[in-house]
């Protein structure tokens, strides 16, 4: 923090306004007498010749360009310090076009925003093409960043699955999750892992060279990475890995066993219920059953909205624990060890919950 300096302290001398430099110009009084003694005829006086001399005066060139100001503009104010930085180019209606635009195409390039801004000043004589810099500018001003982005499929935007969505996140049980509380959530749901989900794809190189590091090549075995989370602060969570086939039915009800064996029976006080998302694999009658036999509950999430899981979130730091950890992973082994250390590292599962939207307490 800059503190303020000691009382009575000077400013510095700034320099002359005829040697240039970070000189502030002559103030306005100064402005007003030069001009006043012009007008009255005074300009050569010997005494201002002599101090025009010492630099204690403004030259003619500046008393000229003073009056030119009078005659154009009706004043003669200095201009504003800008430090030589150019005014906005892309400002006014324009500005408010790409606001709506990238709205709209959050994934526009510079090209077609200049396409999009032409379409729309169609007749405009003096409209002008912009730079990407000048976009990239204008954007900043607007708070826009750069980021990964994300896609939706055009089905999540069909008014059946929208509906299906404000089901889930508006409605009590059975038909939503309104009101259970965050702490009986469980979320559960598989993913696949193999050797190169550890690779990076991205690096730096000197230009025209290659980014080459020793490492992993050869198509490996893939792993599936069945897990379940809660939401509960203590952080419970059941998971199972295994490679060769993919997730069955079989499977899934062999590890929904597991899960129901150790919470237990549900109560009035205590029923856990399930969310998960409609793969086929999911619907399976013995697997609700079981669920439902065992005193607990169980709600499918909208189809195509993957961001309404926790779960997702989970996979994807694993994913990226494994990244910054890719040095260690040789062989199907490691890559296991590594999987089951990332979980472990997990201490709670909670702010998944809420980052998603999962409130209740």
């Amino acid at each position: 923090m800059q503190q303020r300096p000691p009382l009575q302290t000077r400013e510095d001398v700034l320099p002359h306004p005829a040697f240039g430099g970070r000189s502030r110009g002559y103030d306005q009084p100064m402005r007003a007498l030069v001009l006043k003694i012009r007008e009255m005829g005074e300009t050569h006086n010997p005494l201002l010749v002599n101090l025009r001399q010492q630099y204690m005066y403004p030259s003619l060139v500046t008393e000229h360009r003073w009056q030119s100001l009078v005659d154009n503009l009706g004043h003669y104010r200095k201009c504003r310090r800008t430090g030589n930085n150019r005014a906005t180019v892309l400002r006014d209606h324009d500005l408010i076009l790409l606001a709506l635009y990238r709205v709209a195409f959050p994934k526009a390039t510079a090209a077609e925003i200049n396409a999009f801004l032409y379409r729309a000043n169609y007749g405009t004589f003096d409209f002008r093409f912009y730079s990407p810099s000048q976009i990239t500018k204008c954007e900043q001003r607007l708070g826009l960043t750069r980021k990964v982005g994300s896609t939706t499929a055009y089905q999540a935007l069909l008014p059946r699955n929208k509906r299906k969505r404000w089901c889930y996140w508006n409605l009590p049980y059975p038909y939503g999750i309104a009101d259970i509380r965050r702490h009986d959530l469980i979320d559960m749901d598989e993913c696949g892992v193999e050797l190169a989900t550890a690779d990076r794809s991205i690096g730096k190189a000197y230009i025209g060279k290659r980014v080459k590091q020793s490492g992993l090549y050869s198509k490996s075995d893939k792993w599936t990475l069945l897990l379940a989370i809660s939401g509960h602060p203590n952080g419970r969570r059941w998971q199972n890995l295994w490679t060769g086939e993919g997730t069955t039915g079989d499977r899934m009800v062999s590890f929904l066993t597991m899960i129901l064996e150790q919470l237990g029976p549900g109560t009035a006080d205590q029923r856990f219920c399930f969310i998960m998302d409609n793969l086929s694999s999911h619907h399976n009658i013995q697997m609700s059953l079981l669920i439902f036999t065992a005193g607990h509950r169980l709600v499918f999430r909208a189809p195509y909205y993957p961001i309404d899981g926790p779960i997702e979130y989970v996979f994807n730091t694993i994913q990226g624990t494994l990244r910054i950890n890719m040095d260690s992973i040789v062989d199907g082994p490691s890559l296991v060890d590594e999987v089951h250390a990332a979980i472990g590292d997990i201490e709670t599962f909670e702010p998944y919950f809420i980052n998603c939207g999962y409130w209740i307490n």
